[in-house]
């Protein structure tokens, strides 16, 4: 119900203008007309016409102008509700083809996939030291997206529904970025991070089904010693 006020009150916002405007022509052109033939009047009633035939003609131009003024507002008011609900379907369509992204921080300072390092078994001092974050994208939803952008490196050019993709990341000035930058995401302080290196925000570029460019932001948030990401927006690039 409440819904429905609105409706009829925003049709009325933008449509009192030119219905105002109608009523006013109206009324303005009936007094004219009873003025013109009050008393003897200055403009001749006409050959072989009467008051009588003026006045009938004034009754059949008021329900004219009543008949006009309802099938205006009609008008107005159908092609504003075809309008709104056409505006009300393009954004439902366009929030249910966006992509909703499951990630997950997989792991923190791990060892760099598809890489191999010599250590000592017997010696810990010789274990090698990682500085690095890992990262688990998917997407839940049930359209695909076409290329993936994250870190503002390229990803893929289509993720599937409940595919999911792992990144790991390592900022420019970690020992992981200067040894293994062609196996990692290298990240600069555009960037920020928190004390343990993980980024405090990032965006996911990509292309909808209807191949409109669109980016999401994701912000770090913690709660009860966890992290997560949570979605701040979602944008048209």
């Amino acid at each position: 119900m409440e819904k429905e006020l609105d409706v009829q009150r925003n049709f009325w916002r933008k449509y009192r203008v030119p219905i105002l405007i109608f009523v006013v022509i109206s009324v303005v052109g009936y007094i004219g007309t009873y003025l013109i033939f009050r008393g003897d009047g200055f403009i001749p009633v006409g050959k072989d016409l009467t008051k009588s035939d003026w006045l009938s003609f004034l009754g059949a131009y008021l329900s004219f102008v009543g008949t006009a003024i309802v099938s205006l507002i009609a008008l107005f008011q159908s092609s504003y509700y075809n309008k709104s609900e056409n505006e009300r379907r393009h954004r439902e369509h366009r929030r249910c083809i966006q992509p909703n992204f499951s990630i997950n921080i997989k792991g923190i300072n791990k060892h760099i996939a598809g890489t191999a390092e010599i250590f000592n078994l017997s010696d810990s001092s010789s274990f090698p030291k990682h500085n690095n974050i890992e990262l688990s994208f998917e997407n839940v939803n049930n359209y695909p997206i076409n290329h993936v952008i994250i870190f503002e490196k390229y990803i893929c050019s289509l993720l599937k529904s409940n595919e999911i993709k792992n990144l790991q990341c390592a900022y420019y000035d970690t020992d992981d970025a200067r040894k293994w930058a062609k196996h990692l995401i290298v990240l600069n302080d555009e960037y920020e991070r928190n004390e343990q290196g993980i980024p405090m925000w990032f965006n996911i570029c990509y292309e909808d089904i209807d191949g409109q460019a669109m980016y999401q932001t994701f912000e770090l948030k913690s709660f009860d010693n966890t992290f997560y990401y949570s979605l701040e927006g979602i944008h048209k690039s």
